[in-house]
């Protein structure tokens, strides 16, 4: 009997296998590849050491000079059990293994909703790697990475109710609970979770019971109700929308934004000569997905999945002609031999791994990462305390040089708006630099040759500065000691 999305030759046969093992290889390889940012990662190790040797969550923020003390909420605590755990055991290695598999894992559920949608393996295949191609600058080490297969588990799970199999609802409560304490997506779950309640063609009775047993779930973590407050004071924010990047509109600048603008060309036209159907319910999640998006780069990544769905259900006739109509790949074994091989030779360009057979690999940190720098200031702990550095470096050594307090970190939450713009006004080196820095007693400065041009032709310049450290990328100030 013929199977959904392809001959039962083409299914039987191995070659979705093969297929899907190539596009999550170079799935794997791109993630394994990509420099570790300093970015939403080291101080996520730096909180989850702080649990681990506290054995509590903290309740202020500990980490900075110019806010320690003040009331702070780690919603993301879980995540950074994690992120620190993977770190000690394996170092790099391991956590880009995990950061792989985690993405890996997104995209295989997606493809096994590409088959549900009756898409063939080719087609499937091809769709899901432009998928992930559109979606690649949203996949640096971070907390939000281990939320991604939960995601693809919940459309998954949604697909399956749709056709009215509702046994994996009951895992929705416990992929809640997951999510809830590893990142503030989790409100993802239930814009998909209300909307097929109310659109959806399942069984709402069923959807009703583990949609108020999810919700109840998430108060399943050390702050209760609260932490729905925050998330959503969070999402608000004028603050972060304002300073941090992913938080603003994406403009049609590099290839995945282009491949994004470019998807909305291809719906329209796509849905304009297509005849297929498609339910409300995935109209609605593209529209409200489609909006996030645009409104915020972070939002993309979600949307282009969204997006591969509604596009493999108006265009899977065109597809089954053209792509599927013909079983590729008809040798069962060879298929099944070959699909594990591809999935296994990409653990050679993981960080530590792929350095010894490839001269010329990728280093496993950003260049932005001032290592050499950092381990000089740890070998002279006589330097004064206070070090201005840009957002990357404080940032990776909130969790390299725990014993000296930072600026500032990632969690803009945490900062008011003036220490946000006294931050940027000294990356412009603004003609006050000086007293500013006199007001938060200031008396290191870590500076990147490459981006604080500006800051640094203004220091050297100054008697009130002394350079007593240099490399191919960072220098460091002291204040001098007359003053």
């Amino acid at each position: 009997m013929t199977q959904p999305g392809g001959s039962q030759k083409s299914r039987s046969s191995g070659a979705g296998f093969l297929l899907l093992s190539l596009v999550l290889a170079a799935i794997f390889i791109i993630v394994v590849l990509m420099p570790l940012e300093p970015s939403d990662y080291w101080t996520y190790l730096r909180i989850g050491d702080q649990i681990v040797r506290t054995h509590a969550i903290p309740t202020t923020e500990f980490m900075t000079y110019t806010r320690g003390g003040q009331p702070a909420l780690f919603s993301y605590w879980l995540a950074s059990l994690l992120l620190v755990g993977i770190y000690k055991v394996g170092g790099l290695t391991l956590t880009a293994l995990v950061m792989g598999l985690c993405v890996v894992g997104l995209y295989a559920l997606v493809w096994l909703c590409l088959r549900n949608l009756k898409l063939g393996p080719v087609s499937a295949s091809i769709v899901l790697l432009i998928t992930a191609l559109m979606g690649s600058n949203n996949w640096s080490t971070r907390p939000q990475v281990f939320a991604l297969p939960l995601f693809g588990l919940t459309l998954l799970i949604l697909l399956g109710w749709q056709r009215s199999h509702n046994r994996l609802l009951w895992l929705l409560p416990l992929i809640s609970v997951l999510w809830v304490n590893l990142h503030g997506s989790f409100i993802l779950l239930f814009v998909l979770l209300i909307s097929a309640l109310i659109l959806g063609s399942g069984s709402r009775k069923h959807l009703a019971i583990v949609t108020l047993l999810s919700m109840a779930a998430t108060l399943i973590n050390p702050y209760g109700i609260h932490l729905w407050l925050n998330t959503a004071a969070m999402i608000g924010s004028d603050l972060i929308k304002t300073y941090s990047f992913e938080w603003q509109p994406p403009m049609n600048q590099g290839w995945q934004l282009n491949l994004f603008f470019g998807s909305f060309l291809v719906i329209a036209l796509v849905s304009a000569y297509s005849k297929a159907k498609v339910k409300l319910l995935w109209w609605v999640w593209f529209l409200g997905f489609g909006w996030m998006a645009l409104s915020s780069i972070r939002y993309v990544l979600w949307f282009s999945l969204i997006e591969a769905m509604v596009l493999a259900q108006l265009a899977v006739p065109w597809l089954e002609r053209y792509l599927d109509n013909q079983p590729v790949f008809p040798r069962r074994a060879f298929n099944l031999a070959i699909g594990i091989l591809v999935l296994v030779l990409p653990l050679a360009f993981l960080p530590g791994v792929r350095q010894p057979w490839w001269k010329q690999a990728p280093e496993s940190l950003a260049d932005t990462t001032p290592v050499q720098a950092v381990e000089w200031i740890k070998a002279h702990p006589e330097l004064p305390e206070h070090i201005w550095a840009n957002w990357v470096a404080s940032i990776y050594m909130s969790y390299a040089l725990p014993d000296r307090p930072v600026w500032i970190t990632n969690r803009i939450e945490d900062f008011n708006e003036q220490i946000l713009s006294d931050n940027k006004r000294l990356m412009r080196a603004s003609y006050d630099w000086q007293q500013i820095l006199d007001g938060y007693d200031v008396n290191v400065l870590l500076l990147d040759q490459a981006y604080e041009k500006p800051l640094i032709t203004a220091v050297s310049s100054s008697n009130n500065w002394v350079e007593i450290y240099r490399d191919e990328r960072e220098l460091i100030f002291m204040k001098s000691e007359q003053n």
